[in-house]
């Protein structure tokens, strides 16, 4: 009887270290540009990526120490802005400056479409070293997540260890892209992003994959990419053409 006891005690000790290793890491946002090349050649003007403007809510809500009662099923916290926040399912923080990972990411991207004769990221509005600007808005990022302590609080850990569930998030990721002409303001093309994330977490299988920001915007940004793709072939060919001052929309007008 004792041994079975200190059995269950080390389960129960073994599946907390695990929990509390996750949560004391600090994940970050990484990105790769996607593989594929558009493979034309590209129009002769070039594009400044200017940092995203951010629209997020501020509001950021953590009741995960309601898990620490006995009784409670579950506990969560949800945050407008996760990289303000310190605690999430498995992860203790997370690294990530959306205004200019974004618009990072977004340039990379285009770099690799091969639309642009070239590609910069810029903190200028308007840049004058660019013909057209690419702005983006960050209309969200939210994060849900979701702990399960199975109503015995704090020997949730044992039922981990067996497999069960630790809890699940959700993510969302919404923004909205804008092409512009740098000598007149007007806006050529627009797009807007919105995709999810969802993940149930356990000790075996999608530990600490609490973040799919990356994943996200690849999703979406693959779509926009195709559809600036298809404005582009769509505008004569003199729309690109610059003479002085000449606006890439002025043949629009």
């Amino acid at each position: 009887m004792r041994r079975s006891m200190r059995t269950v005690s080390f389960l129960i000790a073994l599946g907390f270290g695990l929990l509390l290793a996750g949560c004391s890491t600090k994940a970050g946002w990484q990105y790769q540009p996607s593989a594929t090349s558009v493979g034309t050649t590209p129009v002769p003007v070039t594009v400044a990526v200017e940092h995203f403007q951010d629209q997020r809510g501020t509001e950021n809500s953590r009741y995960f120490w309601l898990c620490a009662i006995p009784l409670v099923p579950y506990c969560s916290a949800s945050y407008k802005r996760p990289e303000n926040a310190n605690g999430f399912l498995t992860e203790a923080a997370y690294n990530f400056r959306p205004s200019d990972d974004l618009a990072q990411a977004t340039a990379a991207e285009l770099r690799q479409a091969n639309l642009f004769r070239e590609v910069f990221v810029t903190d200028r509005t308007a840049d004058p070293n660019a013909q057209l600007s690419i702005r983006g808005t960050i209309i969200n990022t939210d994060w849900d997540g979701t702990a399960y302590t199975y109503l015995v609080s704090g020997y949730a850990g044992l039922f981990y260890i067996l497999g069960l569930p630790m809890g699940n998030v959700r993510g969302s990721l919404s923004l909205k892209l804008e092409l512009v002409d740098n000598s007149n303001g007007q806006v050529l093309w627009t797009n807007e992003i919105t995709q999810s994330y969802q993940k149930t977490e356990g000790l075996y299988y999608n530990y600490a994959e609490d973040f799919g920001y990356p994943e996200m915007f690849r999703a979406g940004i693959t779509p926009a990419i195709a559809s600036l793709q298809s404005y582009v072939a769509s505008r004569p060919a003199g729309s690109w053409t610059y003479h002085g001052e000449a606006a890439p929309g002025a043949s629009q007008r």
